[in-house]
């Protein structure tokens, strides 16, 4: 077990708690697909633009990462939606590089016209490169189909309890932060709708 002043860090504790909850969150089925080893992935560094002239590529390319797997690799697509910690935000090819911490909420992939996808995401953080690739690096990311709405709903109730019968700051910390995830998923669900 790690050293307790090592494990208590805030940075720690919010993925850890974050991580649970989006976990506590999966369909069964999910649960055991997701156990299964990821495969290591080669690092490198961002390719040129490959349109001539320097043009605007037609496409982002998005890298949506998680601990457990590589959701999507170099997926060519056409937006995608994040929830930054300002507020949500929108990348098209072509975009001013940023990096914006992300928090829980929704992230929409648009492959193609009428063709989206939606994930959620616990926290972490997106980067927009000048070469219209967008990396999202997700502490947690689930598809909202693998999501069960009846265990959001448990969940957020469970972690209110715990958040209300938390004695020290520390206790107060991580039930707050698993409210705030579980809040942000049933949002999320009910928006999908």
């Amino acid at each position: 077990a790690p050293p307790a002043a090592l494990d208590s860090s805030p940075v720690r504790m919010l993925a850890r708690i974050g991580s649970n909850a989006a976990r506590c969150a999966l369909r069964p089925t999910m649960v055991a697909a997701r156990s299964a080893p990821a495969a290591m992935q080669r690092r490198g560094m961002a390719e040129e633009p490959k349109a001539a002239g320097g043009a605007i590529p037609a496409k982002l390319t998005l890298n949506l990462l998680a601990p457990h797997a590589a959701i999507f690799s170099k997926k060519l697509v056409d937006q995608v939606i994040v929830p930054g910690a300002d507020g949500m935000f929108g990348i098209l090819p072509g975009h001013v590089p940023t990096i914006s911490e992300l928090r829980p909420g929704t992230v929409e992939v648009t492959i193609a016209t009428g063709e989206v996808e939606k994930y959620f995401v616990s926290s972490g953080f997106a980067f927009a490169h000048a070469d219209s690739t967008l990396d999202v690096c997700a502490i947690e990311c689930v598809k909202f189909e693998d999501l069960d709405p009846a265990l959001v709903s448990s969940g957020k109730k469970e972690a209110e309890d715990e958040l209300s019968r938390a004695t020290d700051e520390v206790e107060k910390a991580k039930a707050q932060i698993a409210v705030e995830v579980y809040t942000a998923m049933t949002e999320s669900l009910a928006a999908a709708k």
